[in-house]
């Protein structure tokens, strides 16, 4: 008889952790697995999911789905929760002692985040040893859940991220067509960022770099790739900066694949990141990486073999880092290659491997 599990994520808009579900839903073995996901709150535009979708129409800190958790376990039957970012881990957590259900806490991050970030780790440690298992997609947010959690009773276990290889193969597209469908031209050095525009992802200290550069010479631009709450912040400051002509901005892109083909170097200049799955993806993309030294980061690259780790995470240091790839063609050769061999080993086998493992456990009661 095949395990039926529950994914209860906060929403499945384009983004990291809904990503993360997609992928193991997409990749487990479905004659031992039965997957379905729960989304607390709609998207405007959902991530599309081959796999049955239940959305509640909860607001962003409403507690109603913890009842309706429970009443959605009882009537599929699930044997398994397995609970991704914050308020599906405190829903999920709080809809505990309802539960036939084992629970599995999914950390991707907010861990790590400031502001409301403080109270969800209050609560987590308040309720988090109610889990049955723990699941880190870094060694750095193992080492945080252990901290906040304090009296952990769960075996955590670090489950990387991974990407589909095909999807990422940088063969399969052309570098002028990428270049062309973001408005960038073929003879400019394009220095890349693609991610959420807010805060923790640093989009504005990409944006202070490139002032930096900034009249050195014409050859280069910036293209962030993205949306989110600093967009109105980011365009004021290009404007005020005098960078129209150098950094655009090009929204939200359906298939990130694209964008990085265009890309000369990926920038992930992040505040806080558990795992860094746009490094990931710029990786086997064959596109050097510059990556900020928080979190899990410097454990996906190895800084002058699979990319650069900067020193700090300042504009300087990221402008100066720009400055020396730019600059060296034989390095970014080597980077790209060292990079793209590495993120190979990102596939999925093993971590979904790891994951039906857990899986398994948790139904033996071992």
């Amino acid at each position: 008889m095949s395990i039926r599990v529950l994914h209860v994520v906060d929403h499945l808009g384009y983004g990291g952790a809904p990503f993360v579900v997609k992928n193991l839903v997409e990749r487990m073995p479905h004659d031992r697995v039965e997957s379905l996901v729960c989304a607390l709150r709609p998207n405007p535009k959902p991530l599309p999911i081959d796999a049955t979708v239940v959305t509640l129409e909860s607001r962003k800190y409403s507690l109603t789905p913890v009842r309706l958790i429970a009443d959605l376990c009882r009537a599929e039957r699930i044997d398994i929760v397995h609970a991704h970012l914050q308020k599906a881990f405190i829903c999920s957590l709080l809809a505990r002692p309802r539960l036939a259900a084992r629970l599995i806490l999914h950390e991707h991050g907010p861990i790590f985040r400031e502001g409301t970030g403080c109270v969800y780790r209050w609560l987590l440690g308040r309720w988090g040893s109610r889990a049955d298992a723990i699941v880190a997609n870094s060694r750095a947010a193992a080492t945080a859940m252990k901290r906040t959690i304090g009296n952990v009773k769960a075996p955590i276990t670090v489950v990387p991220n991974f990407i589909d290889l095909e999807r990422f193969d940088p063969d399969r597209y052309d570098r002028d067509e990428a270049r062309a469908s973001l408005g960038l031209a073929k003879d400019r050095f394009v220095v890349g960022f693609v991610g959420r525009l807010d805060r923790p992802k640093g989009a504005d200290l990409l944006v202070e770099a490139a002032a930096k550069l900034s009249g050195r010479e014409n050859r280069w631009c910036v293209c962030l790739v993205g949306d989110g709450p600093q967009h109105g912040l980011l365009k004021e400051r290009i404007r005020r900066l005098g960078l129209e002509g150098t950094v655009s901005l090009a929204g939200l892109r359906e298939n990130s694949a694209v964008a990085l083909r265009a890309f000369d170097v990926t920038v992930v200049p992040s505040r806080r990141e558990a795992f860094g799955i746009a490094a990931l993806e710029s990786m086997r993309m064959r596109t050097p990486v510059i990556v900020s030294p928080v979190g899990g980061l410097p454990e996906l690259v190895r800084d002058g073999v699979t990319g650069i780790v900067l020193p700090r995470l300042d504009a300087g240091s990221i402008a100066e880092a720009i400055r020396r790839l730019a600059g060296d063609e034989a390095l970014r050769t080597r980077l790209a290659a060292g990079a793209f061999e590495h993120a190979g080993k990102f596939d999925g086998g093993s971590q979904v491997n790891q994951v039906v493992e857990i899986y398994q456990r948790l139904m033996r009661g071992t």
